[in-house]
């Protein structure tokens, strides 16, 4: 096709362009970088919290797509699949890399690994919490697991419109039946969350194309204490002219390489995202001009910062 009549910039009307590419990119990194700074809890089988209740025991999810008996959730959402995570303790997760993450489920006290056939075959849900079997159980079972826990929760800004309740002191509400909400409904603080606003300048890069594209991205950092809350604005805010690789979602999608299925379980391999680097790298991006905004007290369980950073990427086939 002649170049005047072809639109630049991107292959087909299906690929990820630069919003979308620019946000799978910072979710994965800061989740990565957080969880490399000790972002996780450890719960062992049986460890109980303040109020004696069991930290380990899954309830019975509200979701109506499942059967009673069927999915179990943990108090906390988001367990970590990732392993070769440098801190220590480093977090619960299996070492075989056929099936990442959490290694199995406690049931009336026996345990089943994740490759487990017959009455007890489940998978893991780790970004909803949750234990799926495949067939229903009795409801009336004890089912724990061994996990850890994100405590940082790095999501899309998208992530939080008014169809989800933000939850609060979740470590009160272990093993709580008023939760009535299933996982996929709640957005547990704190949490950054990270939202690529429609603020776009570009500038020429060399003589034959190519562009510096400045992008406006603003990090929402949601606590249920002020404390907390300075703390992730500290964190976003010091990335100020910091360099990150990015990865190509094209060709990870191309490849069908993605860590998780469409049922949201983990695939065998799952790659972290040192791995999409590693694998599928490309151009980087640079924060520059991190301002910090508004930092706010809603209520008493809900404080609220953003800083906004201008992202710039140099994009040569534009």
């Amino acid at each position: 096709m002649a170049e005047y009549l072809n639109l630049k910039g991107f292959d087909t009307v299906f690929d990820t362009t630069i919003n979308n590419e620019l946000q799978d990119n910072l979710v994965e990194f800061f989740d990565w970088g957080l969880l490399e700074k000790g972002n996780f809890f450890n719960i062992k089988k049986g460890q109980l919290s303040t109020r004696n209740q069991d930290y380990s025991k899954l309830t019975l999810s509200t979701n109506p797509n499942f059967p009673a008996g069927k999915a179990w959730e943990g108090f906390r959402k988001n367990w970590v699949w990732q392993s070769g995570i440098s801190f220590t303790p480093h977090p619960f997760v299996s070492s075989d890399a056929s099936h990442p993450g959490v290694s199995g489920v406690y049931v009336d006290n026996t345990f089943y690994p994740r490759d487990t056939v017959g009455a007890y075959a489940h998978d893991i849900d780790h970004f909803n919490g949750r234990v799926v079997f495949d067939n229903p159980i009795p409801t009336g079972s004890l089912v724990q697991a061994e996990f850890s826990y994100r405590y940082v929760n790095v999501i899309y800004a998208s992530n939080v419109p008014f169809i989800r309740e933000l939850q609060s002191r979740t470590l009160d509400q272990t093993n709580n039946s008023s939760v009535v909400l299933p996982a996929e409904m709640r957005v547990q603080l704190p949490a950054i969350a990270i939202e690529v606003i429609p603020r776009r300048t570009l500038k020429g890069y060399q003589l034959g194309g190519g562009q510096w594209i400045y992008t406006d991205v603003i990090f929402h950092c949601i606590a249920e204490d002020s404390y907390t809350r300075n703390k992730m604005v500290d964190i976003v805010s010091l990335q100020n002219d910091k360099s990150i690789r990015m990865f190509n979602s094209n060709a990870i999608a191309s490849d069908d390489a993605f860590p998780r299925n469409r049922r949201g379980f983990l695939n065998p391999n799952a790659m972290r995202y040192p791995d999409l680097i590693a694998n599928y790298g490309t151009n980087s991006v640079r924060f520059t001009k991190n301002v910090v905004q508004d930092l706010d007290m809603v209520n008493t369980n809900f404080y609220a910062g953003m800083v906004r950073t201008t992202t710039e990427i140099i994009q040569t086939n534009v």
